[in-house]
C-alpha cells in the first residue's frame, strides 16, 4: 500500500499542485524540512515549492502536466510527463512570446513513512521549451547557427 500512496502522491503533485494549480496541496505532499540541494531558492518545504511553482507559472499561467509513466519502488518514485503551457510572462531573461511551449521530463521522488516528499530531482528540456518559443533553433539546425569549425580542433 505504501508504494501505491507514493506514486499516487507523486502524481498529484504534478497532475493537481502544479497543473490546477492548488498551492495549499504542498503542505499535505511536502515535508517541512524539504530542500534539494539542486534547487537554488532560500526556502525550504512547501513554501520553497509554492515559491517555485509561483515563479514558473509567472511565465506559463496555464501549465498543464501529464504523467505518461510512473513506477515505484519502497520509498521512491519515478515519474516521465509532459507539460504544456503558454508563455505569457517574463522570466529567464526573456520576454513573453505568447508561443506555447511543448516539454518532457522526469521526476524522481523521495519518501518518508507518512508519504511525504522529503526530496526530489528532477530534469525537464529547457531545450524543448526554448525550441518551442522560437528562442533556440531546432537540433538538427544547430550547428548552423554556431561558430564552430571542427576542421580547426
Amino acid at each position: 500500500m505504501t508504494v501505491e500512496r507514493n506514486i499516487r502522491n507523486a502524481v498529484r503533485w504534478y497532475e493537481e499542485m502544479w497543473s490546477l494549480p492548488d498551492y495549499d496541496l504542498a503542505d499535505a505532499l511536502v515535508h517541512p524540512d524539504y530542500d534539494p540541494e539542486w534547487v537554488q531558492i532560500p526556502k525550504q518545504g512547501p513554501e520553497q515549492v509554492r515559491h517555485e511553482m509561483r515563479y514558473f507559472r509567472g511565465m506559463f499561467p496555464d501549465l498543464r502536466y501529464q504523467v505518461l509513466d510512473r513506477i515505484g519502488q519502497g520509498d521512491r518514485v519515478w515519474l516521465r510527463y509532459r507539460g504544456t503551457g503558454t508563455h505569457a510572462g517574463a522570466g529567464w531573461g526573456f520576454e513573453a512570446s505568447g508561443k506555447q511551449a511543448v516539454f518532457e521530463g522526469v521526476g524522481i521522488f523521495m519518501f518518508d513513512t507518512q508519504g511525504l516528499v522529503v526530496d526530489r530531482w528532477g530534469m525537464y528540456s529547457f531545450y524543448d521549451i526554448f525550441t518551442s518559443l522560437g528562442l533556440a533553433p531546432p537540433w538538427w539546425e544547430l550547428s548552423r547557427h554556431l561558430d564552430y569549425h571542427p576542421e580547426n580542433g
